[in-house]
């Protein structure tokens, strides 16, 4: 079976174009769920909100995942369908972009962007989807596609979104989030689904067993970490200090986008690193230069230097989260793969929970010096965890 996905590469025109279709409905997904970020934090101080609040507003986001991502992947093994949830993520993106236009004050906000994260956690199921496609060796090059096509579309996202806040106002970019999640949905309506999948119907023992896997755990929480500094740094409190430095809407769009460009060609070209390197080694590399372009950055006081602070942990993102994200299904059955990374995506959720939520709390309290400090930290304790695991991966 696994070989006669991968064939789906040299089957003929017709299944090509709906890899295409299914290719370009994941950037309007991820555009959907990325355009207006670059503003959000500024446009929530603008609203009233505190640092503290601030955080909040962007961690809803990740809370909504933490909650629905389990739950969402193992539905989608017991129904034994990916299309419908992936579907559904995409309007549900619409419909979070419309509260956010519409929100009259930070409670709604926070409301919104919860909404949108629950879009956000249909990703299992579009990662799960496309993976199906590849023999379990070529698993972690897929992510790596799938990463790159993610970061192609917040690169080109956010770097839109800033611009367009400046010329049309704050709202513009909450309705481009709008159009985006339409868009991507009425594509993924015609592209057929393999409905050659099993149903699974996990049981609490077969759910535990999945989810315990002890390289599942590591890797998982390595991501949480990852996801704690990088939300709390790159989508909360990095605009809030380059604002402070002067930033413009179209600055901090571009700041953001910077961000995502090397990353987006980092996990373009990570099979290649993996394969010269190895995939642990790859990773830790990546988390290291995060947590040092985040130290660094309260010492900076020019825009320039803090956009190529940006660039660096882009790049120490790219290295490390496809290696995770391929790492974490590559030893799962395939009707168990949705639980799996159902799990893998939960954990890492709630950095991207507690990141800017602490943080927040942090700077409220002892300044924006100390989010940064421990969102350094957090990279340093992911690459503890992998250490752990190359060491149990080499043992008889």
């Amino acid at each position: 079976m696994a070989s006669t996905r991968y064939a789906v590469w040299t089957r003929p025109v017709g299944r090509r174009w709906s890899v295409i279709l299914f290719a370009t409905a994941t950037l309007f997904y991820w555009a959907a769920l990325y355009v207006y970020v670059p503003i959000l934090p500024v446009y929530s101080q603008t609203m009233g909100a505190s640092l503290a609040v601030v955080g909040l507003v962007v961690s809803a986001y990740g809370f909504s995942q933490l909650v629905l991502r389990v739950p969402v992947g193992v539905a989608s093994d017991r129904w034994g369908r990916r299309k419908p949830f992936c579907v559904a993520g995409l309007l549900v993106a619409s419909a979070g972009c419309l509260v956010l236009v519409l929100a009259p004050n930070p409670f709604w906000l926070i409301i919104g962007r919860g909404i949108v994260g629950v879009s956000a956690a249909t990703w299992v199921t579009i990662t799960v989807m496309f993976s199906d496609w590849f023999p379990p060796e070529r698993v972690p090059g897929a992510m790596a596609l799938l990463t790159f096509l993610s970061g192609l579309a917040q690169m080109l996202s956010t770097a839109i979104g800033g611009r367009v806040a400046d010329s049309l106002g704050w709202h513009a970019p909450f309705m481009l989030g709008i159009v985006f999640g339409a868009f991507g949905a009425a594509m993924l309506l015609v592209v057929p689904e393999d409905r050659r999948l099993g149903k699974a119907a996990p049981s609490w023992s077969r759910m535990a067993r999945v989810g315990t896997e002890p390289r599942l755990l590591r890797v998982s929480l390595a991501g949480a970490f990852l996801q704690f500094s990088f939300w709390a740094t790159t989508y909360a409190f990095v605009p809030i200090y380059a604002h402070g430095l002067g930033a413009s809407r179209t600055v901090l769009g571009l700041l953001t986008s910077g961000s995502l460009v090397p990353y987006t060609l980092a996990a373009l070209a990570v099979s290649r690193w993996v394969h010269r390197w190895g995939a642990i080694r790859s990773a830790i590399i990546g988390l290291l230069l995060c947590a040092a372009s985040t130290l660094v950055v309260p010492s900076i006081h020019d825009l320039l230097l803090l956009g190529l602070s940006q660039a660096a942990s882009g790049l120490g993102r790219g290295l490390s989260m496809p290696v995770l994200l391929g790492l974490s299904i590559q030893n799962i059955a395939s009707s168990e793969k949705a639980t799996a990374m159902g799990v893998f995506q939960a954990i890492y959720a709630i950095g991207m929970f507690l990141g800017p939520a602490l943080a927040g709390v942090l700077a409220d309290s002892l300044g924006l010096t100390s989010a940064f400090s421990i969102s350094a930290l957090m990279c340093t304790a992911a690459v503890g965890l992998l250490i752990l695991e190359k060491r149990a991966a080499t043992k008889p």
